[in-house]
Parts: C-alpha cells; structure tokens; sequence
C-alpha cells in the first residue's frame, strides 16, 4: 500500500537521524507533508535536501525541542503554512547510566528533560490544532526500559515510563475529540551510535542481544513502519496502546 498518509500533515522531532529519520522518510513515502525538527542543525538539512529530491513537501527547522518556546513556535511554523497538524511524531531522547543512588540531580534533570519534557511540550502545542480539526495522531517513542525498570538506567527508565503514562493519558482525555495517542518501545535499535557502543563492551553485539526477544537489534526502518501504522488511518481505532517491540525480557538481570 502507498499514499497513507497523502493530504496530511506530519510533525517528525529528532529526524536527522536514527529513528527520527527513517520515520521522516517513511512518511514522506507516504504522501505526508512533512514539518521535521532537531538539534543536529546540518545534519537535519542533508535530510531535508534528500527528501525534496525524491519530491517530498519538507520543511525542516533547527532548535532545542526541550525549550518550550521553541516548540510552541515550530509547531505555529506548521499550522500558519499548512493549516492543520494531523500527526506528531514524537521521537527525543537520552540517557546517562548510574544507578539509583548514584544518579546526581544534573542527570536526572536532563533524562527527564529531553526524554520526557520534549514529548510532553510538543504534544501539549498540537493538541488544541487536532481537537480543531476534529482529529489527529500521536505516536511517541518509549523504551523498553519503560517496562518493569533497567538496571543501571533508572532515570532514563522513569522518564520512558511517564511517556507512556502521558500518551495513555491523552487519549483518556482526548479520545472524545478524535484523538488518538500511543506508544512503541522499539527495543535497542541499530543505529550507527549504538553498535559502535555495543562492539566497544564485553561480548560485543551478541552478548547485548542475547536476551532479546528476537535475539537481534531492532531495525530503524521496522520502527518507522509500526509508527507510520499507528500514525495512519489503519489503526483508527487504536488508542491509549503501547506497542511492544523485541524488547529486553523483565526477568533479564546482569550477574
């Protein structure tokens, strides 16, 4: 199938790379206007360049999407030039290692402001446009470690966990209206930071993929297709959801 998301208007954060990108990528396959967002100023512009050569409408804008006025002002960007916003796709976040006890106010600060923060100021500006327009979808990306705790990434773990607890509460809150809002934890993914990461600790790849579900990282572009499902008009019935993808199993803990 193509053309699902032809005539609407996507919001992407963090889609210079990674995840962020193959979801831009996907909507753009799709039909989507897309109003893409992240930090990583040039790198957000290569992407923005490759998707207009293949015919996308793209607009891309740089900033900090933990600062509220930032975010306010892209999301108005997209409404003042196309009118509407039909989905938000919600993609930054970051942690640092440290268990409980270890973790200093500065790293939880940040976990919980780029991890949790941007997904809550982002979905808060497009809400009243969705209830506007009678509608709309929002897929933001949790964790694994949102599930049952992680060892040694408890504050990264917490603030997954309140992405999911928000969507859940959004679409509590704004079903009525015709919005809909979910969740997906990917499951370690392979981007390029990662396995760089990964081959660098004991064991490598394999020994980090062990107690995988699927014993495999996770795929950018099969994140980008669970999230372009959730965004699209096949799961207009689905809300409040968090869509569990080959994930480290709760009862996996180092020895």
């Amino acid at each position: 199938m193509t053309g699902r998301l032809e005539g609407k208007v996507a919001l992407v954060s963090a889609a210079a790379n990674g995840i962020g990108r193959a979801i831009a990528r996907r909507f753009a396959a799709e039909g989507a206007a897309l109003w893409i967002n992240d930090v990583a100023a040039d790198a957000l512009a290569a992407v923005v360049d490759e998707l207009r050569a293949g015919g996308a409408t793209v607009e891309g804008v740089a900033g900090d999407g933990s600062d509220s006025s930032f975010v306010d002002a892209w999301v108005a960007g997209a409404v003042e030039r196309h009118g509407r916003v039909d989905v938000l796709s919600n993609n930054i976040g970051v942690s640092r290692s440290g268990l409980i006890a270890e973790i200093s106010d500065d790293d939880w600060h940040f976990q919980q402001r780029l991890t949790l923060d941007t997904v809550f100021f982002a979905t808060r500006a497009v809400l009243p446009h969705m209830v506007a327009a009678g509608g709309g979808s929002i897929v933001s990306m949790s964790s694994g470690a949102g599930i049952g705790g992680q060892w040694n990434l408890g504050g990264y773990a917490a603030a997954k966990a309140g992405v999911i607890n928000l969507m859940e509460t959004v679409a509590t809150e704004y079903g009525p209206h015709g919005v809909r809002a979910n969740a997906v934890t990917p499951g370690p993914t392979e981007t390029a930071p990662l396995r760089a990461y990964l081959e660098e600790q004991p064991g490598g790849i394999e020994a980090h993929v062990r107690d995988l579900d699927l014993r495999r990282l996770s795929r950018a572009e099969e994140v980008a297709s669970t999230v372009l499902w959730l965004a699209s008009d096949e799961a207009s019935n689905v809300t409040g959801i968090c869509v569990r993808s080959n994930i480290r199993a709760a009862s996996s803990r180092p020895t």
